[in-house]
């Protein structure tokens, strides 16, 4: 018990640099596919066609009903890197993370371009915690109510991950588990235009943002994320 204790809050170490649950209010083998036609309604749709359904369950454990309009979709990256440097892409240690955690995210990439969500685009998850953005006060450490997160499942640049691991640790990892694959790029090209279009959300940078742009103590995408393969 203890050891599952202290890995639970190791593997949180690198997903809470992406997420942050400090607001007031309250075909890959993913576990826990849970059916939820009461929320997947026609009109409007609540989750893309792009993703799979894969709720966080209880939902009101993670994310509460979304109370104003999405006005921003927020990108982040995720791994397991810190507790396994050798596998830190498995999905079902990185759904732990979320469970164990507490903190939720919309939609989640995998390494293939297998697209989950985890919170329908009805319900505010808890995935940008604090910051400000735009200079609106509405926003500042609320961003949770106005966006729809994104993660992306990935390993940021040396300089991304240092606060995670030693550089030698760092240079030790498989260059090719660093960074982002062309099908992950592939599948944001279709799923954030898809939520900007439901949601009347320019597809724009000014509206499509990182986690490091709200509060630039964090780190996601990070520089080694190419925002110009989602626009071209």
């Amino acid at each position: 018990m203890i050891k599952k204790t202290f890995m639970a809050l190791t593997l949180c170490a690198v997903l809470l640099t992406a997420c942050g649950k400090n607001e007031t209010v309250n075909d890959a083998e993913v576990p826990k596919s849970v059916e939820r036609q009461e929320i997947i309604q026609q009109e409007p749709i609540y989750v893309s066609e792009y993703a799979k359904e894969y709720f966080l369950e209880p939902l009101d454990k993670y994310s509460w009903e979304k109370e104003f309009d999405t006005e921003y979709v927020m990108l982040h990256f995720t791994s397991n890197v810190v507790a396994d440097r050798d596998n830190p892409y498995d999905m079902n240690q990185i759904r732990e993370i979320f469970e164990e955690s507490e903190i939720s995210i919309h939609y989640i990439i995998d390494r293939d371009g297998s697209a989950y969500c985890y919170i329908p685009e009805s319900h505010s998850a808890w995935h940008a915690g604090v910051g400000e953005y735009a200079g609106e006060e509405k926003y500042t450490n609320k961003m949770n109510k106005y966006s729809v997160g994104i993660e992306i499942v990935a390993i940021g640049s040396k300089s991304d991950m240092a606060q995670y691991l030693e550089e030698h640790e760092y240079d030790a990892l498989d260059k090719s588990l660093i960074g982002f694959t062309d099908a992950q790029y592939d599948t944001l090209k279709m799923l954030v235009p898809d939520i900007c279009e439901r949601n009347n959300i320019p597809f724009d940078r000014e509206h499509v943002i990182g986690h490091q742009e709200y509060n630039p103590n964090k780190n996601d995408p990070g520089e080694l994320f190419d925002w110009n393969r989602i626009f071209e």
